[in-house]
């Protein structure tokens, strides 16, 4: 999709990823509705992003994910503000082994409730413009992470019900695709509070010097390479059913794209 004129909504905005992401949609020429749970950092960040880019070109609403309410209210006052969605990116999530269930709802069913109504607004047989749907998950979405089983089961759901609507026959008469992306370890927030926090919010248990083995070997994604990678994924115009991962080791790789229904 072109960027430059077009009107996103993204999720868990306030920092790490979807701050990236708002603000390089914001210097292409978007206009970006962005929230995140996190009021004062998304009050900061706005005045931030106004200051830089045009006071009517960003806005920030708070939304708890997990609540239906806050969900449809984010939406409510989107359309109020720009009349249109055009890209709706799925990106606030959760690393927390302790609270399993709170990662599930966070992750999973914040993307999902996302998507929803993405779908509800977006489709050009009901009156929207099309456009696309990108849901953030993680290469721990598509390959086992010992430590952290619980946020691998989200993202695995995250995938799974990405792919799925993607291979939904009616995404031609909607006007709309759906795409993944999936980022392995990064320099956030979220790595480092997981690893850092006594207790560790990951399972290190006796296997802490394996865990750190692993992330040596697989490397940390800078935040501009995942931006980039979003980027691309976004304008890209086959994106439809594409779950991208981003290794600091092997870089860019898109999958599932030749053969969608194929392991």
């Amino acid at each position: 999709m072109r960027i430059p004129g077009s009107v996103a909504i993204v999720t868990g905005g306030a920092r790490g990823f979807g701050k990236a992401f708002t603000e390089e949609l914001l210097k292409r020429g978007a206009r970006v509705c962005f929230a995140d749970v996190n009021v004062t950092e998304g009050l900061q960040t706005e005045q931030s992003f106004k200051a830089t880019y045009g006071e009517d070109n960003s806005m920030f609403v708070k939304c708890d994910v997990t609540s239906e309410t806050d969900f449809n209210g984010l939406w409510k006052t989107a359309l109020e503000k720009f009349k249109s969605v055009d890209l709706m990116v799925n990106n606030a999530g959760i690393l927390n082994e302790n609270i399993p269930q709170k990662t599930i709802e966070v992750n999973l069913l914040g993307a999902m409730r996302g998507t929803d109504l993405a779908i509800k607004y977006m489709r050009k047989d009901q009156g929207g413009n099309g456009g696309l749907i990108v849901n953030v998950a993680s290469t721990g979405g598509l390959f086992p992470v010992f430590f952290m089983p619980a946020y691998a089961a989200s993202k695995y759901g995250v995938v799974g019900y990405t792919r799925s609507w993607a291979a939904n026959p009616s995404c031609q008469e909607y006007g709309l695709s759906f795409a993944c992306l999936c980022p392995a370890f990064s320099e956030t927030n979220m790595l480092s509070d997981a690893l850092n926090d006594d207790p560790p919010l990951v399972s290190y248990h006796e296997n802490k010097t394996q865990v750190q083995e692993i992330i040596q070997g697989i490397g940390v994604n800078k935040i501009d390479d995942v931006t980039k990678a979003f980027i691309e994924l976004v304008e890209k115009e086959d994106n439809n059913g594409a779950v991208v991962t981003i290794e600091q080791s092997r870089g860019t790789i898109y999958r599932f794209t030749k053969h969608p229904h194929k392991l």
